[in-house]
């Protein structure tokens, strides 16, 4: 089991790992997704068990108070000034195995590496509690009802 970046070959199963953990919210397309890697490649990866994919992360350079819309591909010019985790999925057979940590360590290892201050997310689907564990916290900031109801604009701090 181990962290990778995302290839071109992981596509297929990305989206079914999306289209599975999803209740409250539609997937995104493809070219959505995609939108998220091209634009930082270096922050978006897989956790892959043998040959099967137990979770991906994709996250991207982002700026303003507002997050992304969801369902549309990233804007050609955007700021960079935090990195915003747009999604953080784990298969249903790996989930309560400790996938979702490691990945997010992962990224903050990966933010501080190139730079960034903090990290900001929307927490969906109760996912809050999970969150702040990892030391995110709440802002008080809102956010599109497409990210589903309950969903919480949220910040990490990072140390560069």
């Amino acid at each position: 089991m181990s962290v990778k970046p995302v290839t071109d070959a992981m596509w297929p199963a990305i989206l079914t790992l999306q289209e599975e953990a999803y209740a409250e919210v539609a997937p995104e397309s493809l070219e959505v997704l995609q939108s998220k890697w091209q634009r930082s490649p270096d922050s978006c990866f897989v956790y892959q068990d043998g040959e099967q994919l137990a979770g991906y992360l994709l996250a991207h350079s982002w700026s303003g108070e507002s997050p992304p819309s969801l369902f549309k591909p990233l804007p050609q010019k955007a700021g960079c000034d935090y990195l915003f985790l747009h999604d953080l999925v784990i298969s249903q057979r790996a989930a309560g195995n400790g996938v979702g940590s490691v990945m997010t360590d992962h990224l903050i290892k990966t933010a501080s590496m190139l730079g960034y201050g903090k990290i900001r997310l929307v927490s969906v689907q109760d996912s809050s509690i999970f969150w702040q564990k990892m030391g995110f916290i709440p802002m008080d900031t809102t956010v599109c009802a497409s990210y589903g109801a309950g969903a919480q604009f949220m910040q990490r701090d990072i140390l560069v």
